[in-house]
């Protein structure tokens, strides 16, 4: 239908074109007529020209619509042919498309066969399955549910042994790298920490420019010296070697004044009971501005300078504090520097571990002070007080481990407590013994309302008794003093005898203006 169509076309456009020339040729000769020169010409030259002309436009026509035609046969042969490869194409898609979709046809049914058989094969296996499940019960007298409970249990019991082994060898080996791990940490912090020694001891000696100067500061029958021990509650030696005094006693803070004011004393040389007692008040100033300055002092070496003034004062004392004759700022900032090294390795809190650290002992300088309480909860009872943080107080009171450690800071301030204390040299246990023993003779005589002060010297051999003179009369500083010497004999274990020296001393001091 589409050749055809074209075919027509063609010829149509043939015949116009013959059509035009035709009618360009008629124009032409109609104005060759109408032209005057033209009439002129004899009738038969005139029809002479007209037929040659006429031939020759006939000639012209004939052939152009010879090359339109042939153009045109060879434009739709061209067509022609290019339909006929197009619909051989189309024949061969509609064959192919014919055979895919036979092909499908014939997966679809195989398909549908093999789902049928399935479905065959899964009836016949469950039936089978039903079978051999009734054979099993009748073989094994009993149902499924009862069967399947002991297969239950048989495999939760291999599968708890199992696990158990696991979780065996698992902790084993997580114990095996946590120690190996432990140990390295622990060694990398103490060979980074301070290793000093103990060298501390419960006596001081002043040397002296002459033997004569002995003399002096005994004073006429001893005054002096019994002044002196009276005021600073230490013991004073003079006859162990020449041109030398020993200050002896258990408190270094109290050794520490005695040792100043007799260095004074001697520097000045008026030595009578009147210049003892200014210089010792004098010295126990000065005492007091020393230590808020070591408080400061040791506070800025550990980094915190914000702390309140209570606690910078109580920091102070540890110069003159020891446990087990270990220095206890020594031992502090020991500790510092060891849980800063452990809270580094563990990812802790590097600020709150060192705070904790710092002042975990703090409660050692309170506890002639605080009866009944140990001083790692004195400690803890501080913090809440002066600084209101609880995992501060926690870590603070639990290095002893009576009290539960809540966080990994309080166990890093254990496990450095531990270390400090532990490490060669470090403490003395003879000399810890030594300090309790002589401050439980001092408590046992302070304990009663008429004693002022009481001061336990010669090595906890003496303990001397100053009696306030309004509370009790001579006859009862005598009674006071059987009472006291009573309770030590029941309650406390020495070597060889207590001297219990009861002073009551009455003073009236006027002055004149």
């Amino acid at each position: 239908m589409e050749v055809l169509l074209v075919l027509v076309l063609i010829l149509l456009a043939i015949a116009f074109a013959g059509v035009g020339v035709l009618f360009s040729n008629n124009k032409n000769l109609t104005k060759k007529l109408n032209d005057k020169k033209e009439l002129l010409l004899d009738e038969d030259e005139a029809i002479k020209k007209a037929s040659d002309r006429a031939k020759s436009i006939l000639l012209d026509a004939q052939n152009k619509a010879l090359e339109t035609s042939s153009k045109a046969k060879e434009d739709a042969r061209n067509l022609l042919t290019e339909v006929e490869e197009r619909e051989k194409q189309l024949d061969t898609r509609e064959k192919k498309i014919l055979e895919r979709s036979n092909t499908l046809d014939q997966r679809f049914d195989s398909l549908e066969s093999k789902e049928k058989s399935l479905e065959q094969s899964k009836r016949d296996v469950k039936t089978l399955r039903n079978e051999i499940v009734q054979k099993l019960e009748k073989v094994a007298g009993m149902t499924r549910q009862q069967a399947e409970k002991v297969l239950r249990e048989e495999l939760e019991s291999e599968l708890s042994e199992w696990t158990a082994k696991k979780i065996k060898e698992a902790e084993f080996e997580i114990q095996a790298k946590s120690d190996e791990k432990s140990k390295e940490i622990l060694i990398d912090v103490m060979q980074k920490s301070a290793t000093d020694y103990v060298a501390e001891s419960t006596s001081t000696t002043i040397d002296i420019d002459n033997e004569d100067l002995k003399g002096k500061i005994i004073g006429k029958e001893g005054r002096n010296i019994r002044t002196f021990e009276r005021l600073t509650g230490v013991d004073f030696i003079v006859d162990e070697a020449p041109n030398q005094v020993t200050l002896s006693s258990f408190d270094p803070v109290r050794r520490e004044v005695a040792a100043l004011t007799l260095q004074k004393l001697l520097k000045d040389g008026r030595i009578h009971p009147g210049s003892i007692e200014q210089t010792v008040n004098d010295v126990k100033r000065q005492i007091a501005r020393e230590i808020r300055k070591n408080g400061e002092q040791l506070a800025y070496e550990a980094g915190f300078n914000d702390l309140p003034l209570e606690i910078i004062k109580l920091l102070g004392r540890f110069k003159y504090r020891f446990s087990y004759g270990q220095n206890l700022a020594k031992h502090t900032l020991e500790m510092i520097k060891l849980s800063q090294q452990l809270a580094s390795e563990l990812g802790a809190d590097v600020k709150l571990s060192k705070k904790a650290c710092l002042l975990h002992d703090i409660g050692k300088v309170l506890t002639h002070e605080i009866e009944g309480k140990p001083h790692h909860h004195i400690s803890g009872d501080i913090v809440r007080k002066y600084l209101k943080d609880e995992k501060l107080a926690n870590a603070v009171e639990a290095h002893h481990g009576d009290i539960e450690a809540k966080s990994l800071e309080a166990e890093i301030v254990k496990i450095a407590d531990a270390i400090s204390g532990a490490r060669p040299g470090a403490r003395r246990n003879t000399y810890e013994e030594y300090i309790q023993r002589v401050k439980a003779l001092e408590d046992i005589a302070k304990q009663y309302d008429e004693v002022h002060e009481a001061y336990a010297i010669h090595a906890g051999r003496e303990v001397r008794v100053i009696i306030q003179p309004k509370e009790a009369s001579d006859e009862d500083t005598t009674t006071l003093a059987h009472k006291i010497a009573k309770e030590i004999e029941e309650t406390q274990n020495y070597p060889g005898t207590v001297t219990v020296t009861a002073i009551r001393e009455f003073r009236a001091k006027v002055d004149a203006k």
